[in-house]
């Protein structure tokens, strides 16, 4: 009887482990692709060929005492095909994604302003997304968390500092 009240004890307590553990180490929230439109919108600079007049990305970001974590997933899908993470360290991602026919021949860029760390090069018949974090100063450092391919499309989860 002893051992029955000690292992019913040790499985009550293993479970109360196990149920809680997802929770311990969860930061956050896994992105999910927004049922609503793309919320940043930037204009193409045409150099040659027929390109599209603006790319977009769905941007969001939380912020915190001290800093705060942005998530861009970029909208590569409304002119390209399926994307693939080419490169990426803790300072960049770079995503490529071959461009739908109509916009093949397009050779040109899109760039976010200074506040946010976004590029879109257009060229021999691709599509780059680039996140680039700036170097890391004492008051400032940065860092990418998070670089993996939803639905198709690029998604980059960052963090800095304030």
């Amino acid at each position: 009887m002893k051992n029955l009240s000690l292992l019913t004890g040790t499985f009550g307590i293993l479970s109360t482990v196990v149920v809680a553990t997802p929770g311990l180490t969860q930061t956050a929230a896994a992105p999910r692709l927004p049922r609503t439109q793309p919320n940043l919108t930037f204009n193409v600079q045409r150099q040659s060929g027929a390109c599209p007049r603006t790319v977009s990305l769905w941007h969001s970001s939380r912020y915190y005492e001290g800093g705060g974590e942005h998530t861009a997933i970029a909208n590569t899908a409304a002119i390209a095909g399926a994307a693939r993470l080419v490169g990426s360290n803790k300072k960049y991602a770079e995503f490529r994604a071959p461009l739908q026919r109509a916009y093949a021949s397009c050779v040109g860029q899109a760039r976010s302003n200074e506040d946010y760390p976004y590029l879109f090069r257009f060229g021999s018949g691709n599509v780059t997304f680039r996140v680039e974090l700036p170097p890391d100063t004492p008051s400032n450092p940065s860092t990418i968390s998070d670089r993996t391919v939803m639905a198709n499309r690029p998604m980059v989860r960052w963090a800095i500092a304030d």
